[in-house]
């Protein structure tokens, strides 16, 4: 008859030296990327600026938008300065702000002066 042929032996024990294994770890840590931390610079808001170039607009125009209100080329800086002048003037009622439709352009317009009482 059919005789099977012998299991093969199972492979014998590894030998590690605790040296051996710390260095194949750090082998791998070394491999893992470092995560990249973002530095927060501070920047200076410019609302008083802002604020100029908007009371100036409304003294030239009773209506415009925000591209005009922001300016050319505008800045991170830029852009929240303006929002937040437009915000405090409208605070204070010099201007009023609206948006005719959803996501539609923002109209920027000079507040009609109240009559005395």
């Amino acid at each position: 008859g059919y005789e099977a042929p012998p299991p093969d032996a199972p492979p014998a024990p590894l030998q590690i030296d605790l040296n051996d294994l710390l260095a194949a770890a750090e082998r791998v840590i070394a491999l893992i990327p470092e995560p990249m931390l973002h530095r927060v610079v501070p920047r200076p808001l410019d609302v008083e600026g802002a604020t100029a170039r908007i009371q100036a607009l409304l003294a030239e125009r009773e209506t415009f938008g925000w591209s005009e209100a922001v300016g050319p080329q505008a800045t991170l800086v830029d852009v929240l300065s303006t929002f937040i002048a437009l915000l405090e003037l409208a605070k204070r009622s010099s201007l009023t702000l609206s948006q005719p439709e959803p996501f539609g352009p923002m109209v920027i317009q000079r507040a009609i002066p109240r009559e005395a009482a």
